[in-house]
């Protein structure tokens, strides 16, 4: 992977949403992007997943496919993987006052005639039955939609998400 990169745009919240869009920011100037997601805190257990933006807006259909493996310090490794979902679903989840961090490399997103592919990384902290769990994971994913993608969501279903910072970046 190339390791020169240029900063396009990022969004920030400081106070609780359900989601945060960088739009305008996949163009044919680059065929791979970095998307940093950086959740500071969340009100309450969250499971965040991500939507792409096209020229008709966040596209909350089926088109998404995701599989993950799921890597938690307090039990074995497990993977999973769905089909048919309106998001890549759980390339972040974390609970409480701790946040989390996800990076994902975005492939061919403005390419019309191509699927727009992922493959993602995350670490968050999460406490089920007062036992603190580190949770990390990789995934790929696909949209199976071949059509120009021009930006990027961060989405969790309740107002739940706190100081956070979704960047993008070209990969030269």
């Amino acid at each position: 992977m190339a390791t020169n990169l240029e900063f396009i745009k990022s969004a920030t919240s400081t106070s609780a949403t359900s989601s945060l869009q960088v739009t305008d920011c996949f163009s044919d100037k680059y065929d791979v992007y970095k998307v940093i997601l950086e959740l500071g805190s969340v009100t309450s257990e969250a499971s965040i997943g991500t939507r792409l933006i096209d020229s008709g807006g966040v596209d909350s259909t089926a088109n998404y496919d995701v599989a993950i493996l799921q890597m938690k310090s307090t039990s074995s490794f497990s993977e999973s993987s769905t089909t048919g979902n309106t998001r890549w679903d759980s390339v972040l989840y974390t609970e409480g006052t701790v946040g989390g961090f996800h990076i994902m490399y975005v492939f061919n997103p403005y390419d019309s005639s191509s699927y727009t592919f992922c493959e993602f990384q995350k670490n968050s902290h999460y406490l089920a039955s007062s036992t603190s769990t580190m949770y990390g994971g990789k995934g790929i994913g696909v949209h199976k939609v071949a059509e120009q993608i021009t930006g990027i969501s961060a989405y969790q279903a309740s107002t739940r998400l706190e100081n956070a910072t979704l960047a993008v970046y070209g990969v030269k």
